[in-house]
């Protein structure tokens, strides 16, 4: 039986390989295994689908120019995601716009309704939107660490590597950004129960 490598054909690895022997174009295979995972980062991150795609653009073209300074300790997805997380959290910290405040959450139960025939569905979609604007609320950094650990399914250690937080105060993080979710989540609830 032969050994696995990481160098076959399909893989990170391999692919990273062939770009640095002067293949260009294989840059592109990195990419479209690793652009809806990047994209949703930055977006959970900015809250803004141009800003998300200026950012998974430009942190594509900072991992291929610096290619060749990664040593492979860690995975390319993780030091990609690391490339993404510091791009989209620099971004939203300089600019100028404001995060949405409670007034400004756009619907309640009723409105899903109206969209979707299914009230299961409709509840659904009102939780989802909810908690994406309870996101919103919450500073860049932490939205990145909600993004990794609870969409993309990421294990703490290799949180731990993107971010350069350690472990421990990873799950400390993750709690009090938990904890503020639910705090907004439940403001927004209060908020459309009292509504006329």
């Amino acid at each position: 039986m032969r050994q696995r490598t990481g160098m076959e054909p399909g893989s990170d690895k391999y692919y990273i390989e062939k770009v640095l022997a002067g293949n260009v174009n294989a840059f592109s295979c990195l990419v479209e295994v690793h652009k809806d995972k990047a994209f949703n980062l930055a977006f959970r991150i900015c809250g803004n689908r141009e800003e998300a795609e200026e950012v998974a653009q430009d942190a594509f073209l900072k991992a291929y120019r610096s290619l060749s300074d990664f040593r492979m300790q860690s995975s390319f997805a993780t030091w990609l995601y690391r490339i993404v997380y510091n791009t989209a959290v620099s971004l939203v910290r300089t600019r100028k716009g404001k995060v949405l405040s409670l007034e400004e959450f756009p619907a309640d139960a009723v409105d899903f309704l109206s969209v979707s025939g299914n009230e299961e569905e409709a509840v659904a979609e009102y939780r989802n939107a909810l908690i994406n604007f309870a996101l919103q609320k919450l500073p860049e950094d932490e939205r990145g660490l909600i993004t990794l650990y609870y969409y993309n399914e990421l294990p703490a250690d290799e949180i731990s590597k993107i971010t350069g937080i350690s472990k421990n105060n990873l799950k400390v993080k993750l709690f009090r950004a938990r904890q503020k979710i639910a705090g907004i989540v439940r403001k927004a609830e209060i908020k459309s129960v009292l509504l006329p």
